[in-house]
């Protein structure tokens, strides 16, 4: 992973994560999974409809994250098409202990094992040159494509909370990325 401004981040053997920027393209993508129905159902309505809300909301969440402290949600991009799938990345969330794994992926994209790939990517990172002691990760229980996801890669039932402002109640999991913890 590298932080050399806009450009890859990561790239694994079908993949390539890249931070967002406010670019049409990115914009596209966040406007995009913002309003798919799963997503929704799932994680939240954010209200953003538009492609200049969604710039607006890759500034003031992606961008954010990646400016405050080198963490952030990418652009999952299928390297042999170009096709983009999602997002993906390290995110810190007011109510959590430590920082989290979020993902969204477009319908297109699901159930072809991209969210595990990208996700064991991102996680390979945060314990191998981030030296984070932990990932989190929350998640509806009536999710179960998700929950199989973050099972995958490894996380564990902790315990349900409730995100600030939230009106959902979320399973909190947890992932130990050394021995120590």
């Amino acid at each position: 992973m590298s932080a050399t401004g806009d450009t890859l981040v990561l790239r694994t053997q079908r993949l390539e994560l890249h931070f967002f920027t406010d670019s049409d393209r990115d914009a596209a993508l966040m406007l995009a999974v913002l309003n798919d129905p799963d997503f929704i159902h799932h994680v939240r309505d954010s209200g953003v409809r538009e492609l200049e809300q969604a710039r607006a909301a890759a500034r003031t969440g992606p961008m954010a994250f990646r400016q405050a402290n080198g963490l952030g949600l990418c652009r999952v991009t299928e390297t042999a098409t170009g096709r983009d799938l999602g997002q993906l990345g390290i995110v810190t969330r007011e109510g959590l202990p430590a920082p989290d794994l979020g993902y969204g992926f477009l319908p297109a994209a699901r159930g072809q094992g991209y969210a595990v790939e990208a996700g064991r990517a991102v996680v390979d990172y945060a314990r191998d040159t981030l030296k984070l002691p932990r990932l989190l990760a929350i998640v509806s229980p009536t999710n179960a494509p998700s929950l199989a996801v973050l099972g995958k890669l490894g996380f564990r039932f902790e315990t349900m909370t409730r995100l600030p402002g939230g009106e959902k109640d979320l399973q909190l999991l947890t992932l130990a990325l050394n021995k120590d913890t």
